[in-house]
């Protein structure tokens, strides 16, 4: 059924799925069986969307890199360059307020809580801890947050043109940050994880930037993750360089460290670094929430709402569905959806039924519909 919504979708917006230089890129699809397609390549656009309309995928990937053969496998693919991509998901920001309808599961002995999981069991002591995310608002909003402190260090510290910088919504918990062009998307293995250290400001040594000329201490705040920090804690620029003194050193050390914590972006390095890494055919759907992922713009990701504007499931039919997780209240288009409990059967439009099957909260017990 599921499958079938997805396939109206890939045949009404099939106008609307584009991936640039597409003959050099390699894709990947996981279908509906579970299966993984890797090593495909496309002669054209028209190629691809009649492959989606046709076996519409549960998820679809396309290469960050432009390879000469994108269809070999990894070794002879022959790279020619690669997206500087950057990940930021909400699932590893560990917050609150995005995680307080999370499930979690002990694998040793089934313990159940919501909430931030724990990195051990309450109950056995066992770290074998599965999660159910959910997905709200406030993992857009954190997630966001990262977002913008990553293109402020890009566009400011590296010297990236923001021409060249693409920010799309993945469809589920997060956003994709990519430099798409200039002599970053030449950059090899090594550097790449360099880069991805230097934005999450790890390892940063504060004293490097400290230097005694006999009558005290100078801080250097002219830019980077100083700067940045220094604005953080006192809502304002700094000036060059600061004066210190002995004790004003050690405890505007101790304040700097924590205030870099909460300025640098957090992203998922290995992302960064990996030149084969795979990322979201613009404008396909996501296999856990039926959201579209969207390439918007420097502006529009500071407001994008994916319960409005990424929904790419259509409402109708309604489908009938037996709760198998606590679901908390959500939207979806202005409309308003539970709380349901475990065992609660339940009746919705098709795009937040698919939303609710495809997170693993509920499942479908009768495929038919009112019409």
């Amino acid at each position: 059924m599921i499958a079938n919504l997805f396939r109206a979708y890939y045949r009404s917006m099939r106008g609307a799925i584009y991936v640039p230089d597409v003959i050099r890129r390699e894709f990947m699809f996981r279908g509906f069986d579970g299966r993984v397609r890797r090593h495909m390549a496309f002669g054209d656009l028209e190629e691809l969307r009649r492959y989606l309309v046709y076996d519409p995928p549960l998820d679809a990937y396309y290469s960050v890199s432009l390879y000469e053969r994108p269809e070999a496998e990894m070794g002879d693919k022959g790279r020619i360059r690669a997206d500087l991509l950057f990940d930021v998901d909400s699932s590893d920001l560990r917050d609150e307020g995005c995680e307080s309808g999370s499930i979690w599961r002990c694998k040793g002995c089934g313990k159940l809580g919501m909430g931030l999981s724990p990195a051990r069991c309450p109950s056995c002591g066992s770290d074998r801890i599965e999660v159910n995310h959910w997905l709200n608002e406030r993992c857009i909003e954190v997630s966001r947050e990262e977002v913008r402190k990553l293109i402020e260090i890009l566009t400011q510290d590296l010297g990236v043109d923001q021409d060249w910088i693409l920010v799309t919504y993945t469809g589920n918990r997060g956003f994709h940050v990519r430099v798409i062009d200039g002599p970053l998307t030449q950059l090899e293995r090594e550097a790449r994880r360099e880069i991805a250290q230097y934005v999450m400001a790890s390892g940063l040594d504060i004293s490097s930037f400290i230097s005694a000329d006999g009558r005290g201490f100078i801080l250097d705040t002219r830019s980077g993750h100083v700067a940045r920090a220094l604005r953080l804690m006192r809502g304002s620029d700094p000036m060059g360089h600061m004066r210190l003194s002995p004790r004003e050193k050690r405890n505007l050390e101790r304040a700097l460290i924590s205030s870099v914590s909460k300025s640098a972006a957090r992203i998922d390095w290995m992302v960064t670094m990996d030149t084969g890494r795979l990322t979201r055919v613009p404008n396909s759907l996501h296999g856990k929430t039926g959201f579209r992922a969207l390439s918007l713009t420097l502006d529009d990701y500071r407001t994008m709402d994916p319960f409005k504007d990424a929904v790419g499931i259509q409402a109708e039919p309604e489908m009938s569905l037996r709760i198998k997780l606590r679901v908390p209240r959500f939207r979806m288009r202005g409309e308003a959806f539970g709380p349901y409990s475990e065992g609660e059967e339940v009746r919705l439009p098709a795009h937040a039924a698919s939303f609710l099957v495809l997170r693993g909260r509920a499942e479908l017990y009768d495929s038919g519909s009112k019409d």
